[in-house]
């Protein structure tokens, strides 16, 4: 597995992405983008991160 930077700044629990530290709750990323998939969001369920990328089976 290849050693990765958390950003303290970006906290995130999403284990299933390339872009998680993994040995912490952080984004890896330097930004990430968010945006909703609902015309007028009023949750938090209609909120995305469009940063996510589906980790590999292989790491």
């Amino acid at each position: 597995m290849e050693n990765k930077t958390p950003n303290t700044s970006i906290e995130c629990s999403v284990k299933q992405c390339q872009n998680h530290c993994q040995s912490e709750d952080y984004c890896t990323l330097k930004r990430v983008k968010i945006a909703t998939h609902e015309s007028n969001p009023t949750q938090c369920q209609c909120i995305d991160c469009q940063s996510f990328v589906k980790k590999s089976e292989n790491g």
